[in-house]
């Protein structure tokens, strides 16, 4: 641990003198991307050791990092720092969702597609239900609800309630990944995490469309926004599967240089997806789940191999994401989003208890799944940025209400989660499992 503060430390002292040769008023565009994408990269992986070192996971060590050397603390990163690193994230999330998809092996999960169901419906339908009543409570607290009608404020909770329910495929693979983890409870979980923020982007969809019908939308068309969101979805599908031929084609016939040629691909879908519209995490979840369910390619073995390419790219992820979290707005709304943020928590441990109860989850492991649900990131803040972006007036406001939220999910989440997948048992069995092969 002393090395990596000392490391730290070293950085830390280069980036604030490089900065300083800077004029006040430089933009760091172009220039400033790769200084911030070096900085962030050596920063944040120093930062997951020190973490590590007192059996925290390292993904909380990315974040923190982010956030103290970001706009709200030291600035070390600035605000078009984090703008030029968006096609570094799109890179992130093309490569958490491809090896999502590439280790959910339907066959597989057949004899466990009863819990994932039932667990991810009675988790998210009581996740809803809670934060949207908690929301319609706080109400009268909520400024930008005042002087709505009994039914404008319901239909703003509920919005507010979907969005907050959703979960984190990008921190639940990344902590089965960290910690090695390998058997039923991972998979099980997984699966859960995948199928249930599938789910909320439907009930998103649907949400946005009562929204934009009760408000109107901010451009006047009326349900535009969901239309927009289901041709966003459909069509991320479509191009996740003719990712997954392209993929499919490559392994077959040329087999050279995989993780560079999967990297490259990664980098054309996080360009081309921010040109067409089209999410990079829907195109690589729906191209590795093509590869692993479709093909007589293994997707676990893809995943392998890439592996070693995974923890550089999970720490940039989320030490960026950790540099987007604004500390005065939170700062604001900070009694209400530890209100949802403790709404959300009880509503998933007793949908997740009676979700298992009822989808017949051996008991060993009903003391674990409930923890792998809590965790938030990529998906939720992006529903967030939808609300404020389609509701002028209230939508902004909502948006960081639930982004505090999410903040707090952000950093509690993936420790609690990493304890309980230490106590299951699973912990570096991957490992165990590579080497027999």
């Amino acid at each position: 641990m002393i090395r990596a503060v000392l490391l730290l430390v070293i950085v830390v002292i280069l980036i604030a003198a490089a900065r300083s040769f800077l004029p006040e008023e430089t933009s760091l565009v172009g220039s400033g991307a790769a200084l911030a994408f070096g900085f962030v990269l050596l920063a944040a992986l120093q930062s997951g050791t020190i973490f590590a070192s007192f059996r925290l996971p390292r993904l909380t060590g990315y974040l923190m990092c982010g956030f103290i050397a970001g706009p709200s603390v030291l600035d070390f990163v600035t605000e078009s720092m984090v703008r030029d690193l968006k096609l570094v994230n799109g890179v992130a999330i093309g490569l958490i969702a491809l090896s999502a998809g590439g280790e959910l092996n339907f066959k597989r999960l057949r004899p466990r597609l009863r819990a994932i169901v039932s667990v991810g419906a009675v988790s998210l339908l009581l996740a809803i239900l809670f934060i949207s009543t908690a929301c319609f409570l706080l109400s009268s607290q909520l400024p930008f609800m005042a002087g709505m009608s009994v039914f404008h404020r319901f239909v703003v909770s509920l919005t507010m309630g979907v969005v907050l329910s959703a979960l984190s495929p990008a921190v639940t693979l990344a902590l089965i990944a960290e910690t090695g983890s390998s058997g039923p409870i991972s998979e099980t979980i997984l699966g859960i995490v995948v199928l249930a923020d599938l789910a909320i982007v439907l009930c998103f969809a649907g949400a946005n469309a009562l929204a934009n019908a009760v408000f109107g939308a901010v451009d006047g068309s009326a349900g535009g926004g969901a239309g927009e969101l289901m041709v966003h979805l459909f069509g991320s599908m479509g191009g996740g599967a003719v990712l997954g031929l392209v993929l499919a084609f490559y392994l077959k016939t040329i087999a050279q240089r995989v993780a560079l040629f999967v990297f490259g691909i990664l980098f054309l879908c996080a360009e081309a997806g921010a040109r067409l519209h089209l999410d990079p995490l829907l195109m690589c979840l729906t191209a590795g789940l093509f590869l692993e369910n479709a093909t007589d390619i293994e997707g676990a073995k893809l995943v392998h191999d890439i592996e070693s390419a995974s923890m550089p790219v999970f720490a940039v992820f989320f030490a960026v994401a950790g540099a987007g979290l604004h500390w005065d707005v939170f700062k604001r709304v900070i009694s209400v989003a530890v209100v949802l943020a403790i709404v959300r928590a009880i509503a998933l441990l007793l949908g997740s208890r009676i979700g298992m109860a009822l989808g017949k989850v051996p008991a060993a492991h009903r003391k674990i799944i409930p923890y792998g649900t809590l965790s938030q990131s990529g998906v939720a803040i992006g529903l967030c940025v939808l609300l404020a972006k389609h509701f002028a007036g209230w939508g902004e406001h909502a948006s960081a209400c639930l982004l505090g939220a999410v903040m707090i999910n952000e950093l509690i989440g993936p420790v609690l989660f990493r304890g309980a997948l230490l106590r299951s048992g699973e912990a570096g069995r991957r490992e165990a499992v590579a080497g027999s092969h």
